[in-house]
């Protein structure tokens, strides 16, 4: 672990917006802020490292955090939601230590009352089901339970944008602080827009190139790669016979 401290960087806007803090006196709101992000970050990449995955980056944000690894689309859907789960599991655990050093008397109450203030805003803003929110990334994992990996891209643009806009006019007055997190939720939802087809073609790729665990088989009497799911294996018919979805993509990628 102790090369994981040379993967994170901090964001250009934390440092705009913990010099306001710091300015206006709030230095111990913006060291809890900064502590909070920080562990949620380490629930992440402690459950990323459970499974074996490489971290490449931890970028710091002023409302959040978020780690980069070389995990795989087509990794199993229950431990990618151990990951993304990870983040909020160690702020409850953070709480849980406060409330300790509270109820001993360790802290006062008002340090403990702010110290909660932050813990649950950023706790219940991290489970807002929007991409890349870490709410947004289960429901994400959720519907590929259900759904193929194309149609759950679909269905989680169109969930996040409907959120991001209940989300937006619950922050219509919202100081600038407030405006900065809306920014980035837009930017990084466009992003993911724009990015579909790459996705989708990576997580055809990774089938064609690895071995997955699969839970289930399923038979089609079409070819069409856009009803590949996670933990399913595919067999297509093609001339009278049912062949290896493999097959099916070795003729877009083996040229």
């Amino acid at each position: 672990m102790k090369s994981i401290y040379h993967k994170f960087k901090i964001n250009f806007l934390c440092y705009f917006i913990f010099l306001s803090f710091l300015l206006t006196g709030y230095i111990k709101n913006i060291l809890f802020i900064f502590l909070i992000i920080v562990v949620h970050e380490l629930g992440h990449i402690l459950f990323l490292k459970r499974y074996g995955y490489t971290i490449l980056k931890v970028e710091l944000f002023p409302f959040g955090g978020m780690t980069t690894s070389e995990k795989y689309l087509n990794s199993p859907i229950n431990q990618d939601i151990w990951i993304y789960s990870g983040g909020i599991l160690f702020q409850l655990i953070l709480g849980l230590f406060f409330a300790f050093l509270f109820h001993k008397g360790f802290i006062y109450s008002s340090t403990y009352q702010l110290f909660t203030y932050y813990n649950l805003g950023i706790l219940l803003f991290n489970l807002l089901p929007i991409k890349p929110l870490d709410g947004g990334e289960i429901f994400f994992l959720l519907f590929q339970k259900v759904c193929s990996f194309s149609k759950s891209i679909t269905i989680s643009l169109f969930s996040s944008l409907f959120f991001l806009i209940l989300f937006l006019f619950y922050m219509i007055q919202s100081n600038l602080n407030q405006y900065i997190v809306l920014s980035f939720l837009i930017y990084k939802l466009l992003d993911f827009y724009k990015k579909r087809n790459y996705y989708q073609n990576k997580f055809y790729l990774e089938r064609f190139l690895y071995l997955f665990p699969y839970k289930k088989i399923e038979h089609h009497n079409m070819i069409d790669l856009k009803v590949l799911k996670k933990e399913t294996l595919h067999f297509f018919k093609k001339e009278n016979k049912y062949v290896h979805e493999k097959e099916i993509l070795k003729q877009r990628f083996d040229k």
